[in-house]
């Protein structure tokens, strides 16, 4: 449960004849884990693609361009699911088949969207040069005089007249700046070049056609009309291919990303002229398995042997089914060391705890349960199925803890002055048990702190052993021992300042909690002068500030029920006095506000739980680092094997 999967470090060793078949088998067993070979030496080689890899990759590409213009929903499920012999025996003819009809029709809709931006374009010079006033004819085409038309920041005009007098210039305001055609004889063309250039000089590039410009603009928007008419039916006839052929085109494309892997697997190997080796990592439990089918499949001409190297083997997680989704926040921080202790398990313990702690809430609660088991239905792919399964989790948690708080919407449940007693007139639910988180605030308070030495504590825990794992039991009691130590005795010294407190003493009084602190202070001290150095005294501050920041979790939830109880207010307040006016405003108020409540009782008890996880929790004792596990192989869902 806290521990990954064992793994063993496995050799496969044959003959080059025997190759392919062992391709096939590791990528149908999904098992192993391939350490890639990387160190060429005299006898031993990286490999080269089996002969089929070639024309795999070509058919993958043509494939993969098809089916990049469809939206395909990542939970999609075949209503056919195609056999291997079935996919080989049409393949290159249905692959064939499949862009000259597809691909014929995305060029067309290529050729035409790229002539819309041209025309798209010209239509945004046709206005400028309108507004100068000259027809397109007489923009251009002299044999001895050069036509500069575009825009200027000013009239360059009596500057040209410092170059020659020889010129021609129409010009305009247009859009806070001026559009104009110079005429100039072609001998001082580059000097008035130069000039006009002082004036933001940006040319217009002058379209051929003939006729006026409203007319131009006319064919130009009808022409448009046409072609987005045309895109339109070419994209309509490619969808009903695409659609008609979805089934067999992502069957093809499964089957060729696994003929192209299993092609490119000397690429990971090392091969001799008659030989090859493979290295990699296996579960343990599943290494007979390997090893029988790999000699069954080559009839003894492969052999599978389990090596005694020193080992980095990949992490795979091995947790209960409850505790499944929260592998997704446990990848987000880092991947485990195969060595380290697995957090996963305690996190999807405590995470909706935490969550429901601080919210506690019987109507949000509901509420994000019904939303999280709505999303569920809508979103299918595997991360957001994980991230929706921990909100209904931590929806399930807030509800048992608005049961305790006795909190409906920021309404008191239970109690003497609760809407249930008020309505009901019933005593039974003035003396139903439960816990008003504003009356018994302090309290709460010391229970957040004892969660917190609690969970760090828990942290530290998993750091001996991860220590001793590694380094042996002396590194493990100074690195990690001394600190778990000094969190218990800032726990004992906060529960003596609170005792002094309230009971009226001095905060510093002597009292057990701080007499029992003294001496796990002390053995802190010397051990972490011995282990780490007297520089890291300072840590114990840093150690306390973590304690306190478990306060949060009371601090999140006052915050959410003071808003409930705020808005409740306001709305009790105008409902009746201000008549059919002060109902509606009160509805709307009252859904706006815990609306709006809700949204935060989603975000912040989320974002401070994770935090209390990976800042003051995963610190203690979880590196990262590791690599995670990836077989050689794939799950098919569009093809099945004979």
């Amino acid at each position: 449960m806290f521990k990954p999967v064992e793994m063993v470090k496995v050799s496969i060793v044959g003959s080059k004849d025997n190759f392919e078949k062992t391709a096939e088998t590791l990528h149908r067993l999904n098992l192993l884990h391939i350490e890639d070979y990387g160190e060429e030496s005299e006898y031993f080689q990286i490999g080269q693609p089996l002969e089929k890899a070639s024309k795999a990759s070509r058919f993958l590409v043509t494939l993969r361009s098809m089916l990049s213009y469809i939206k395909v929903d990542p939970a999609y499920e075949p209503k056919k699911v195609y056999s291997v012999g079935e996919i080989d025996s049409m393949l290159e003819e249905k692959v064939s088949d499949l862009e000259s009809k597809i691909t014929s029709k995305l060029e067309e809709i290529r050729a035409a969207e790229e002539e819309l931006r041209r025309l798209e374009d010209e239509k945004k010079v046709l206005d400028p040069l309108k507004a100068i006033g000259l027809p397109v004819d007489l923009l251009g085409g002299y044999r001895n005089l050069q036509v500069f038309v575009g825009y200027f920041s000013a009239n360059p005009m009596e500057k040209i007249m410092d170059v020659t007098k020889e010129f021609e210039i129409v010009i305009s305001p247009y859009d806070k700046e001026f559009v104009g055609a110079i005429f100039v004889k072609s001998e001082f063309a580059q000097e008035v070049f130069k000039v006009i250039q002082e004036f933001g000089y940006r040319e217009i590039a002058v379209p051929e056609f003939e006729g006026t410009y409203d007319a131009r603009l006319q064919e130009i928007e009808k022409r448009q009309e046409d072609l987005k008419s045309k895109i339109e039916s070419l994209r309509q006839e490619v969808e009903k291919l695409e659609k008609d052929n979805l089934d067999l085109m992502l069957a093809m494309e499964e089957y060729l990303t696994i003929e192209l892997e299993k092609s490119e697997l000397p690429l990971r190997a090392a091969v001799s002229k008659y030989a090859f080796v493979l290295a990699g990592y296996v579960p343990k439990e599943k290494f007979d398995e390997m090893k029988r089918e790999i000699e069954q499949a080559t009839d003894g001409k492969v052999v599978v042997e389990q090596l005694t190297d020193k080992m980095k083997p990949p992490t795979a997680l091995k947790n209960p089914r409850f505790a499944k989704p929260f592998e997704l926040l446990t990848f987000t921080y880092t991947t485990p060391k195969y060595h380290e202790v697995d957090p996963t398990t305690l996190m999807a313990i405590v995470f909706p705890l935490m969550f429901g702690f601080m919210l506690g809430d019987i109507g949000y609660g509901v509420v994000i349960l019904i939303l999280g088991l709505w999303l569920k239905t809508k979103l299918k792919t595997p991360g957001w199925q994980d991230l929706l399964t921990i909100l209904v989790y931590s929806a399930i948690s807030t509800i048992a803890f608005g049961f305790i708080y006795g909190e409906f919407l920021g309404f008191e449940l239970f109690g003497e002055h609760s809407v249930l007693a008020e309505i009901t007139h019933n005593e039974f639910f003035e003396h139903v048990p439960h816990i008003n988180r504003l009356e018994l605030a302090p309290a709460i308070l010391v229970l957040t702190i004892a969660i917190g030495v609690l969970h760090m504590g828990i942290g530290y825990v998993f750091g001996i052993m991860n220590v001793k794992k590694e380094h042996g039991w002396k590194h493990a009691v100074y690195e990690k021992l001394n600190w778990l130590l000094a969190l218990i005795s800032i726990g004992l010294i906060i529960t003596g300042f609170i005792l002094n407190q309230m009971s009226g003493k001095f905060a510093f009084a002597p009292n057990f909690a701080y007499i029992t602190a003294t001496p796990l202070v002390i053995a802190w001290a010397i051990l972490t002068i011995k282990g780490e150095g007297a520089m890291f005294l300072i840590e114990y501050l840093t150690l306390l500030s973590n304690t306190i920041s478990y306060a949060r979790l009371l601090a999140v939830g006052l915050a959410s029920v003071g808003f409930a109880i705020a808005f409740n207010y306001m709305v009790l307040e105008m409902l009746f006095p201000m008549g059919i006016v002060g109902i509606i405003a009160g509805i709307i108020i009252f859904l706006l506000g815990h609306f709006i409540n809700l949204l935060l009782g989603i975000l912040d008890p989320g974002l401070q739980s994770l935090r209390l996880h990976y800042v003051e929790h995963f610190v203690k004792y979880f590196e990262g680092g590791g690599v995670r596990y990836s077989p050689f192989g794939k799950i098919r869902k569009f093809t099945k094997e004979e």
